[in-house]
């Protein structure tokens, strides 16, 4: 190949390495979208109730929530105190459901565990999901308690995870489904982590098979090469973000045949050197 043809070709390489550089930043920027202020207020006689769920625990099937709750200035005295108890009814969920906040007191965000159908072992493409959940606002004491209108509100304090309530209608208290699935970013992430494991016994396979055909000498310190990428496996392996268990889909799709290829370009090796050596 001719010097302008390698600086060509020179070029070429690095405006891909540009443009794959841009994608990725563009898909992390874009994945996320900042939030704008959230103008919402209760009614005088009603409550604003926000469902913010900040942990997904793929293993428990569970989504951990924070219920936080804004009641209206009929439902407060000049202090901000409630008048009268105010319970929070979350159905169905994986913990206690009822919050109750005494008269007299202000109210405050509790936690919430929801029950939430989905495998972790799909990983990255997992999803997650809670359905018929029911929020229900009482006031009074539990013998003699009086609904009172909610607007319910679900969130999210995830940076890696898209948060999708559907069927809402809080008015009537019909039950709403909250879908959770990883973001483009983060999906993105996860199978580049993959492609780097793929990347690995095919290079070593092609410096074996070079050498077992004699096109390339045989090199004693690339068997150390050879070691650092096998145990290199595990710690990438362990970089995955939601830590998928072992016997995960991508352990029998990848990471098992990456440690397959690894172990069977040493064993190439090994024979390159029998061959070679005197």
């Amino acid at each position: 190949m001719t010097a302008a043809g390698r600086r060509v070709r020179g070029v070429v390489l690095v405006a891909v390495v540009i443009a794959a550089y841009v994608a990725v930043v563009l898909t992390y920027a874009l994945g996320s979208p900042p939030n704008g202020p959230d103008l919402r207020e209760a009614a005088p006689d009603a409550a604003l109730v926000y469902l913010d769920v900040d942990t997904v625990s793929g293993e428990n099937f569970s989504l951990d929530a924070r219920v936080s709750v804004y009641p209206g200035t009929e439902l407060t005295d000049a202090d901000g105190n409630l008048v009268d108890d105010l319970i929070v009814d979350v159905t169905p969920t994986a913990s206690a459901g009822t919050l109750t906040f005494p008269s007299g007191t202000r109210v405050g965000p509790l936690p919430v565990s929801l029950y939430a159908d989905g495998d972790i072992r799909r990983w990255p493409f997992d999803t997650y999901d809670a359905s018929s959940i029911q929020v229900r606002v009482f006031s009074g004491a539990v013998a003699d308690r009086q609904p009172v209108p909610a607007e319910i509100v679900v969130t999210d304090s995830l940076t890696s995870w898209a948060v999708e309530a559907v069927d809402i209608d809080s008015s009537s208290a019909q039950a709403f489904d909250i879908r959770v699935g990883r973001t483009v970013g983060t999906t993105i992430f996860d199978i580049a982590i993959c492609v780097v494991l793929v990347v690995l016994p095919l290079c070593t396979l092609f410096v074996s098979i070079q050498t077992l055909r004699r096109r390339k000498q045989f090199l004693p310190p690339i068997m150390t090469w050879f070691a650092v990428t096998l145990f290199a496996v595990l710690p990438i392996r362990n970089l995955f973000p939601g830590a998928p268990p072992i016997g995960s889909w991508v352990d029998y799709t990848v990471v098992l045949w990456v440690v397959a290829g690894l172990v069977t370009a040493m064993v190439l090796y090994v024979v390159a050197w029998w061959r070679q050596g005197p």
